[in-house]
Parts: C-alpha cells; sequence; structure tokens
C-alpha cells in the first residue's frame, strides 16, 4: 500500500487515488482478519467523524472500474492515511493492536530513514504540531 506497509510486510495491493494512497474496506478487514463488512460497519457507526476528501473518497461504479479495476456496483469508498486510522482505531483485539503497534514502530523508523507513510514524508510529531 506504502512504503512503510510494504517495509512492515502487510499484505496490501498498493492503490491510489488522485496520487494519494487509499484502501478499501474489504483491504482493512483482510488485514485485521475481521469478517467481511467490519470496517464498513465501523465507518457507518462513526460517519460524523469522517469527512471525505480528507479521510475518504467516494466514486461511483464506472471509476472503480476504470480507475482502479474494482467492480462495485454501487460505488466504493476509499480510505486515505487518516481515514483508515481512524476506522482502527475501534478494533480492539490483540492483532489490532500488534498492527498499530507495528504501524508505529515503522512510522519512527521510517522517519529516520526517510520514507514515507501511504505517500505522505514522514515528519516528527514536533514538527508536524508547528503547522
Amino acid at each position: 500500500m506504502n512504503d512503510l506497509m510494504q517495509m512492515q510486510s502487510l499484505p496490501i495491493k498498493k492503490k491510489e487515488y488522485d496520487g494519494q494512497p487509499v484502501v478499501t474496506f474489504r483491504d482493512v478487514d483482510e488485514l485485521h482478519q475481521k469478517n467481511e463488512g467490519t470496517a464498513r460497519k465501523r465507518f457507518n457507526d462513526n460517519r460524523k467523524h469522517f469527512q471525505e476528501g480528507v479521510d475518504y473518497f467516494v466514486l461511483n461504479s464506472d471509476e472503480a472500474s476504470s480507475r482502479l479495476g474494482i467492480i462495485a456496483p454501487c460505488g466504493l469508498k476509499l480510505l486515505t492515511q487518516t481515514g483508515y486510522l481512524m476506522i482502527v482505531k475501534s478494533f480492539t483485539d490483540d492483532l489490532s493492536w500488534a498492527i498499530q503497534r507495528e504501524l508505529v514502530n515503522g512510522y519512527f523508523a521510517a522517519r529516520q530513514a526517510g520514507c514515507t507513510f501511504m505517500g505522505t514524508p514522514v515528519t516528527p510529531l514536533h514538527e508536524a504540531a508547528k503547522s
């Protein structure tokens, strides 16, 4: 999905929308070994906290097919980096905690190595807070 997640050997195929790395609800369910539809339900349950164009994008069926090769008869929501992190915030199982730890540890290692997280250069938190 991105440099960091690929470095960490997480099984997600890289997808981009308008140059921004994204994941589908299915990707999240597979990565976190959840039943199909779990990430979508968490999204719908917490929809008021998500901002379209920031945390997720909505594609119609034709866009999903032509841009990503995904068949989505009812359209497709794509989660950005922040959308993904907000979805998994609601997962409290051991695997989700382990994946979060791996991502956090990878974040700090990647920052020193000059890598990106979901396509965004990794910036020290104290520097990001200044912007």
